[in-house]
């Protein structure tokens, strides 16, 4: 008998929000320790050097992270072969970059930190082989459990390598690479991964599979680096060194609601590969979709509500000018959202090129966008970029991907709801005498536009979790 899919998906869903977002919610907190103890500059540079080694792991890995889940999840598939594939590509992908070194080397965003960013690559580079591949077995406990532990060390060593040794942007950096390593001891021992891998394991047939699905994903997810992260190197080249901290404070806060849509798309994900025929998934799709949109609007509105109080709260006093640049950047986080929703339905169908394709329209909007607003409006130009460029990728992802499943989207409700945003966005950034009470109405407004589905969706959970009680 199947499960009730709605049923498994917020199951799912839960045990990745134990494991992922506690732990997210913990890195995030700790803002406002990295904001004391580092400068706007320095902290611009840490986030560079961090950004600039998640251009490098698609490279490296060949993106191979998404074919092992994919081809993990198939149930045909030898686990033993995916493991060993992945391993395999993330050393020789490596290896390739040691030998393009001296050439990374004369680019200045990589300069002197070199050696930290190569040892960033390869142990985030095994962190994720590993990590993914116990999802793709669906060790979910497991899964959550090490994004826990990964945390905890990461936190620990924050403390020790920045208020305890006081090595700064480096000991930042250190922390995260060490958390990388301990994570693959523990999935290691945990999960006794060295059975998995062995040369003679490596299937040629699957390997070719595998890579034909995740090369592509390579140009996508450099792609999407462009949109979310490339308007900082260009806020370094052509602003003064603090916006770009400012800028980097400001872009955290709404990378929250990001981190609460990659857990629910990663459960999701899971959820779609059960055998249902197409108009049982379509509808399915539709459902969870327009839920999906709901909640999302009501969650940009409370960002952009709380937009001063999360700074005040989240950052020390020096950076609470970041406020500035939130309101375009939660607008912009809650369309990537959306894309990565309807981005699922390639990933269904294995059509990962067509990923990659409107990743590359939104990438080649926003260098645009970022080239001709940034250097007359700086940050807030920035951000404006990001936004236009995640709703142009949603708007082509949701009209395209109609020819392999197509979603039924409430479109009357996710244009007012954009409407309503947009006035927000307005009514903050002008700060009138009346800005707060308009704020609040402004969001009743979104939360009651959309709180039918929400109402609806709180009640089917309530009846399928809770136990029913006999009619008298």
């Amino acid at each position: 008998m199947r499960k009730n899919p709605y049923a498994q998906l917020l199951g799912n869903t839960f045990i990745f929000a134990v494991g992922t977002f506690a732990s997210k919610v913990l890195v995030f907190l700790m803002m406002r320790y990295y904001t004391a103890v580092l400068s706007a500059a320095d902290f611009g540079v840490s986030d560079l050097i961090t950004q600039a080694a998640n251009v490098l792991i698609p490279l490296a890995t060949a993106s191979i992270t998404a074919g092992i889940i994919r081809f993990g999840l198939d149930q045909a598939n030898d686990k033993r072969a995916v493991f060993s594939i992945g391993v395999a590509t993330v050393f020789c992908g490596y290896l390739v970059l040691l030998l393009i070194g001296p050439l990374l080397g004369r680019v200045s965003v990589f300069g002197e930190h070199l050696p930290l960013i190569y040892l960033y690559v390869l142990t985030a580079s095994l962190q994720q082989v590993c990590h993914q591949f116990v999802r793709a077995r669906g060790r979910l406990k497991l899964y959550a459990l090490d994004g826990i532990f990964r945390t905890v060390c990461t936190i620990g060593l924050n403390v020790l390598f920045l208020s305890g040794l006081e090595l700064g942007v480096t000991g930042y950096v250190l922390s995260i690479i060490v958390s990388d390593a301990l994570s693959v001891v523990l999935l290691g021992v945990c999960e006794r991964l060295p059975r998995f891998f062995g040369l003679r394991f490596l299937d040629p047939h699957l390997a070719r599979a595998m890579l034909r699905y995740s090369l592509p994903l390579i140009f996508a997810a450099e792609c999407n680096w462009i949109i979310s992260m490339s308007d900082r190197f260009f806020i370094e080249a052509l602003r003064p060194a603090d916006e770009l901290g400012l800028y980097a404070v400001a872009a955290r806060i709404p990378t929250m609601m990001l981190l609460v849509s990659s857990i629910f798309i990663d459960a999701w994900q899971i959820s779609t590969l059960d055998g249902r025929d197409k108009p049982a998934l379509a509808g399915f799709f539709t459902t969870v979709g327009n839920l999906y949109q709901a909640l999302i609007a009501v969650l940009v509105s409370g960002i952009l509500l709380c937009d001063k109080l999360l700074v005040y709260l989240l950052a020390d006093p020096s950076y609470f000018s970041a406020w500035r640049f939130i309101p375009f950047l939660a607008v912009g986080a809650g369309f990537a959202c959306l894309s990565n929703f309807v981005g699922s339905i390639y990933t269904l169908e294995k059509k990962s090129a067509w990923s990659m394709a409107t990743i590359l329209l939104g990438a080649g909007l926003n260098v645009a966008l970022n080239l001709l607003l940034i250097p007359g409006y700086g940050p807030q130009g920035a951000a404006f970029a990001t936004a236009v460029s995640y709703a142009a990728m949603f708007l082509l992802r949701a009209v395209h991907s109609r020819r392999y499943l197509a979603i039924r989207w409430q479109w009357g409700r996710a244009v007012g709801s954009l409407l309503l945003l947009g006035l927000q966005c307005a009514v903050l950034l002008r700060e009138g005498a009346l800005w707060l009470p308009a704020e609040i109405l402004l969001f009743l407004a979104v939360l009651a536009l959309n709180g039918a589905d929400i109402t609806k969706a709180l009640r089917k959970t309530a009846e399928q979790f809770l136990p029913r009680r006999d009619a008298p």
